[in-house]
């Protein structure tokens, strides 16, 4: 059993967490900013709306990421292998919780300038 290094492993698991993480919040805001140029007022309503429409695809994703990355920790493997799984795995999990939380806080505090 390996101790969590950042090592190479870790480095690429930052990388491609930062990269997941930062798709999914684009998505939603992406939806939100469509919605708004078809007429809708700004404000939660609308991001709520946008938020519900497009959860499920992100949802689908992060947990089939941090499936996949799962027999990375089964069995006899090196540190880069572990590293990556660990940190990818942890990494997408603190992004949902980022993602179901501080992202509508931030619409309900400044809701024109997003």
């Amino acid at each position: 059993f390996f101790f969590f290094f950042f090592n190479e492993g870790g480095l690429a698991a930052f990388i491609m967490m930062c990269g997941l993480s930062v798709n999914a919040i684009l998505y939603i805001i992406n939806d939100y900013n469509n919605r708004v140029k078809a007429g809708k007022p700004r404000g939660l309503q609308t991001y709520l709306k946008s938020w519900n429409a497009k959860i499920i695809p992100i949802l689908l994703t992060i947990i089939s990421t941090m499936l996949g990355f799962i027999p990375f920790l089964i069995g006899d493997i090196s540190e880069f292998w572990f590293s990556l799984a660990i940190g990818t795995m942890s990494g997408l999990a603190f992004s949902l919780l980022v993602l179901m939380l501080v992202l509508p806080v931030m619409f309900k505090i400044k809701p024109s300038r997003i």
